[in-house]
């Protein structure tokens, strides 16, 4: 069982000054604090990180203790091309097709060991695998010119999260057909004919996106760190 992390992204709605993922929350790196959730995951048997050609951060970045993490610079213009070019990586890192990978945004770094192993648990003797997800909390508004047109019942909506854990050469497979225009690798799966399973998530697992979400995401840090200290 294996965790993909695709980093090759530039975080230009972030307005962080270069790649986000590498923007300071506390005292390191963001994608630091992603990699060490994930490091402490005993059933991985490692973490493949996809960087874009020519990026050197893990050449000088500290060094992590559980699950050996692993990088390829074969980043693609795309999350779902850094997906699929990640998976050739796990493969010659050993991996098998039959063998589960979990795939996890940079960004996401207040995920925490106990929601991967949720996950895991949850998938791990289905015949399709699953992903983290958060029922829609809010009332859905539908938008015409700028103004509400229809209110959306919200009953059987889901905010997608990751990890998303499927098996490596379904995966693949669901990727190379479904092409780059997928923004998760659930929907190749849909794509695919498939039901991924919806595992009850968390709402601090949410994706760092916007310049505020860097202030919530170090209150929550701060938050664990007070409560554990």
């Amino acid at each position: 069982m294996w965790a993909l992390v695709p980093c090759a992204g530039t975080g230009s709605r972030a307005g962080a000054e270069g790649p986000k993922q590498y923007a300071p929350l506390g005292s390191q790196a963001m994608v630091m604090h992603t990699l060490r959730a994930l490091a402490a995951v005993e059933r991985l048997a490692g973490i493949q990180v996809v960087v874009s050609p020519g990026d050197d951060y893990f050449a000088a970045a500290p060094r992590i203790t559980g699950a050996p993490v692993f990088v390829a610079a074969c980043g693609g213009a795309t999350r779902a091309s850094s997906v699929f070019n990640g998976i050739s990586a796990v493969l010659n890192q050993g991996a098998q097709p039959d063998d589960w990978v979990l795939v996890h945004d940079a960004a996401r770094c207040l995920v925490t060991p106990a929601d991967v192993n949720r996950l895991i648990d949850a998938c791990q003797d289905d015949a399709v695998g699953g992903l983290l997800a958060l029922k829609l909390p809010d009332t859905l508004k539908q938008e015409r010119a700028g103004r509400v047109c229809a209110t959306v019942n919200r009953g059987d909506k889901w905010l997608a999260q990751t990890p998303q854990m499927f098996r490596i050469g379904a995966l693949q497979a669901a990727l190379q057909m479904a092409g780059e225009a997928v923004t998760d690798e659930a929907s190749a799966l849909e794509l695919a004919g498939l039901s991924p399973k919806l595992v009850e998530g968390s709402a601090q697992n949410f994706k760092v996106t916007y310049p505020q979400d860097f202030a919530l995401a170090e209150a929550v840090l701060a938050a664990r760190c007070a409560a554990s200290s």
